[in-house]
């Protein structure tokens, strides 16, 4: 079965690439687009505000086809979007070995997305929840862009890469096909020229660097089992990986933990939660670095406590051996019939400013009054955080495998699956939101 993986990075900001250096952020005031060029590709207009579709499902497809599965997605050196997803059952014949990795960017000079391209046709069946199988990276030196995902077909991690702005990939097994074990979950971050790689075989957490063309230079830590689909990898401003995922206690409760590869991981977060057993309600983490201080989102249920906060957020006090507290993210609602629960995916972005935004997609049943899908936090001081979902939101359930980042200061770009094929105010596939 294909089964889909967590991973998927989120930027803290965006370091432009290229020959010369740029601000992390626009300067708020607006430049010719068109004469702005990095890398050998010039910026032109950005992506419009607002809600757009960015892979649109083709009209009439079957109810197995699906278009955007596990997407990731990345702000590039001018933070337009950088997107790679699973095409499953494109023809909808139920056979799902046409199930395809694609991949899109916006085209500031044609104004438009481009043509959607296949990675590779990978296989598999249909997907099944929480996992996610796509992770994508940019090198912000470099340019170089990476994208790791599962390929069912011979039961691998591969690594798609692209050093000439996506137009041309080439491809790679990470993992061992004849392992034995499922793989799943890949992360990857491509930093300083080093291509960092984490995932799940079987249950086991697994991390691997390599250094420009050379091989994978693997640390198995053997006994770190994680419970439950989902690992995030992130990389810190010094070039060091961390790496956050779940450990099951007892078989139904579990540890937070916080690995730096060539160290012992350690749990983080209190084992008295639980979600492990709960169809529909397994844990996700998304990590991600300011300087060298690791910062989490995750979802997690307490113990007997079915209507409690699900999603939080956590930072540490250093470099990652002690932390605070976990903030307890609100829901919109506390309407026992509106609860607005979040759950699976969740993404994260720190701007210089120190305000937080987490998102994740709403999955809860009630009748909707005040807020939409996806839920979008909040807080500026990392502590109080105001949840609802973004302006004028056209979609009520939805947001799967969310991605966010930062574009200017104090707005959001936000890049989802959504696959309800009767809303009229937008359409299936990938969406995108950008804030104005």
């Amino acid at each position: 079965m294909f089964r889909i993986a967590t991973c998927c990075l989120f930027s803290v900001c965006l370091l432009a690439c290229g020959p010369r250096p740029k601000p992390m952020f626009d300067a708020g005031m607006e430049e010719d687009a068109g004469m702005e060029v990095d890398a050998g590709r010039q910026r032109g207009d950005d992506p419009p505000n607002g809600w757009q579709v960015a892979l649109e499902l083709p009209a009439g497809a079957a109810v197995s086809t699906k278009l955007g599965i596990s997407v990731a997605a990345i702000g590039d050196q001018f933070s337009h979007p950088v997107i790679a997803a699973l095409y499953e059952d494109p023809n909808g014949d139920l056979n799902y070995d046409d199930n395809r990795v694609v991949y899109t960017r916006w085209d500031g000079v044609a104004k438009a997305y481009e043509p959607m391209k296949t990675i590779e046709v990978v296989g598999g069946s249909f997907f099944t929840h929480p996992n996610r199988q796509i992770s994508i990276s940019r090198d912000p030196e470099s340019g170089r862009i990476g994208i790791a995902y599962v390929k069912p077909q011979n039961n691998t991690v591969r690594l798609a890469i692209s050093d000439d702005e996506g137009l041309n990939f080439s491809l790679s097994n990470i993992s061992d096909p004849n392992n034995g074990e499922l793989v799943s979950n890949p992360s990857v971050v491509l930093q300083g020229g080093s291509t960092h790689l984490g995932w799940l075989q079987g249950a086991e957490v697994r991390y691997g660097k390599k250094t420009g063309t050379g091989a994978l230079m693997e640390q198995n830590p053997g006994a770190l089992v994680a419970g439950g689909k989902s690992l995030s990898l992130a990389v810190d401003s010094a070039g060091n990986p961390g790496v956050a995922f779940f450990q099951a206690v007892a078989g139904v409760s579990a540890d937070l933990m916080f690995w730096r590869p060539g160290t012992t991981a350690a749990a983080i977060a209190s084992a008295d939660m639980l979600d492990l057993t709960v169809v529909g309600r397994e844990p996700s983490v998304t990590l991600t670095f300011v300087g060298t201080t690791p910062h989490l989102a995750y979802h997690l249920r307490k113990l007997a406590d079915a209507d409690a906060t699900e999603l939080w957020y956590l930072k540490s006090n250093d470099t990652g051996t002690t932390w605070a507290a976990p903030i307890a993210i609100p829901r919109n609602s506390s309407s026992a019939t509106e609860l607005h629960s979040t759950r699976y995916y969740q993404a994260l972005t720190i701007e210089p400013s120190g305000r937080v935004s987490v998102a994740a997609p709403w999955s809860a049943t009630g009748t909707q009054s005040n807020c939409n899908g996806p839920k979008l936090s909040r807080a500026s001081d990392g502590v109080n955080f105001t949840t609802c979902s973004p302006m004028n939101s056209p979609i009520q359930r939805g947001g799967e495998w969310i991605s966010l980042w930062t574009h200017k200061p104090g707005k959001q770009t936000l890049v989802f699956h959504y696959d309800a094929r009767t809303n009229p105010s937008i359409k299936a596939g990938v969406v995108l939101w950008r804030e104005l």
